[in-house]
């Protein structure tokens, strides 16, 4: 019968068991991930995927840029994850023989022991594995095992909508009927599976086995961090693409030509920067922040204790600022350097970059308000270093720098700075500097037509920024309809 309970409180497996022994007519209906397995398989399957560079990527692009969320569907999570595992297997197809090969030896190594020893009266062949993990996943990690001989009840290799957008209850109904739901056990450690565990004769909630480990929190890639634990995916890409990228492009073009040329360099020398930013962050976060009194600690960075940042971020770092020069090289974007001073003048920049964000995080906190200018100039001169800047470009970064730094002082004098019109600020700065430099009879506004009008078409984008995204979030008011 379905049982009355308004909530479900987690219990001990074994005791439930023995206190109320499933009906040997019975299906027993488990869950798999951290609950018969002490870990999560998707996740498992991920970090097994080799090589790491290229699942990683795979995974950041498909978890993390893609807006699942827009689908409408309750369980947007599960079509996400079957995405990036099918993915996975269709651009790294080895992984799947290698998948085969290591699963077994995964469940041995993870399976829950406890709810291994609770199950273990119970025949395998009276069970049923429900779980919306991959079968295709699942099934090789129960080869060889006891629970080779259960049913598997999991998302297949073609999916129908259903398996995204309703709960077991609804999957296994149709498969058995309600009928012989009510008469079994259910096992869980996940209230996601509450209307499951209320319709069965009995429901058991217990505690999650193994810990939440997420395969984007042991496998590095370029912004993965920024984005998860320090501003998230919207601000990163308004403040990568939308601020730094824009400056750094039309501070350095002025022509069409140049601005062809220098938007396919620009992208892997500004990424190679942010590797290195994000060892500062990641450093403050985890070091310098317990200096502070009341620091600004994202929750979710805890979640980063084990992310392996170093080395790899270096490696990307330099792997993309390669890319980069090579790019720049290829393109005639280059000052007057060559390929190899280039390469090298660029990796000199890593290092003071890396090495003034440290001292940034040993400063006390009034100590980083001088550094923090350096900082914020950082994102600039190492690509105007390679890629000569126009004046009005110069310019144009400079009033940048001082926006942030302004922002920063305002900040760390306790002050309102979410109050501040940081556009507004940043273009102030930007036109009278322009007309300053006018009336010194050394620069032309007139002459570099084009690289001052895309610049203050982009100030005045950014100050309607705030009226632009109120109107995005508008929504229209429903119709009302008239029940019939």
């Amino acid at each position: 019968m379905t049982q009355g309970r308004d909530h479900l409180p987690q219990r001990d497996l074994a005791t439930a068991l023995a206190e109320d022994p499933p009906s040997r007519a019975a299906p027993v209906l488990i869950d798999f991930d951290h609950t018969l397995l002490a870990a999560n398989s998707t996740e498992l399957f991920i970090l097994s995927c080799r090589p790491h560079w290229m699942a990683a990527a795979i995974d950041f692009v498909v978890r993390d840029c893609i807006p699942w969320r827009m689908t409408g569907l309750p369980h947007w999570f599960r079509l996400r994850d079957y995405m990036c595992c099918l993915m996975l297997a269709l651009l790294m197809p080895w992984t799947i023989l290698a998948w085969r090969r290591r699963a077994p030896a995964l469940f041995a190594a993870q399976a829950s022991d406890s709810v291994a020893e609770a199950l273990a009266p119970i025949e395998a062949a009276r069970c049923v594995i429900v779980s919306f993990g991959m079968a295709w996943l699942i099934r090789p990690m129960l080869r060889g095992s006891r629970w080779e001989a259960a049913e598997l009840m999991a998302t297949p290799l073609k999916p129908a909508r259903r398996n995204f957008s309703r709960g077991k209850l609804a999957l296994l109904d149709a498969r058995f009927g309600r009928r012989a739901v009510a008469e079994a056990t259910a096992i869980s450690d996940s209230l996601d599976d509450r209307d499951l565990l209320l319709a069965a004769r009995q429901g058991i909630l217990i505690p999650p086995q193994g810990e939440a480990v997420a395969a984007a929190e042991r496998r590095y890639f370029p912004l993965r961090y920024s984005i998860r634990a320090k501003y998230g995916l919207l601000h990163m890409l308004d403040k990568v693409l939308l601020v730094d990228f824009a400056i750094l492009l039309l501070g350095t073009s002025r022509d069409l030509d140049d601005l062809l040329r220098h938007a396919i360099s620009i992208p892997f020398l500004l990424l190679s920067l942010h590797c290195v930013y994000e060892m500062g962050y990641f450093e403050n976060d985890m070091v310098a922040a317990k200096r502070e009194a009341k620091p600004t600690l994202s929750k979710e960075a805890a979640r980063f204790r084990d992310y392996p940042i170093q080395p790899a971020g270096w490696v990307w770092a330099i792997g993309l600022g390669l890319l980069g020069c090579l790019a720049a090289a290829y393109t005639r974007s280059t000052s007057s350097l060559a390929l190899l001073p280039a390469i090298t003048a660029w990796a000199i920049l890593l290092v003071l970059l890396r090495l003034a964000f440290h001292a940034y995080n040993q400063q006390p906190v009034q100590g980083r308000l001088p550094l923090y200018a350096v900082l914020q100039m950082m994102k600039y001169l190492p690509v105007f270093f390679l890629i000569h800047p126009t004046m009005m470009g110069v310019l144009l970064s400079l009033s940048q720098v001082a926006m942030m730094w302004i922002v920063y002082i305002v900040y760390r004098s306790g002050g309102d700075h979410r109050g501040l019109n940081k556009e507004m600020i940043r273009g102030l700065f930007w036109v009278v500097g322009a007309g300053l430099l006018a009336t010194t009879g050394r620069y032309s506004l007139w002459g570099s037509l084009l690289p001052v009008g895309l610049m203050l078409a982009w100030c005045l984008l950014r100050l309607a920024k705030p009226r632009l995204m109120e109107l995005a979030k508008r929504r229209p008011a429903p119709a009302l309809t008239r029940a019939k």
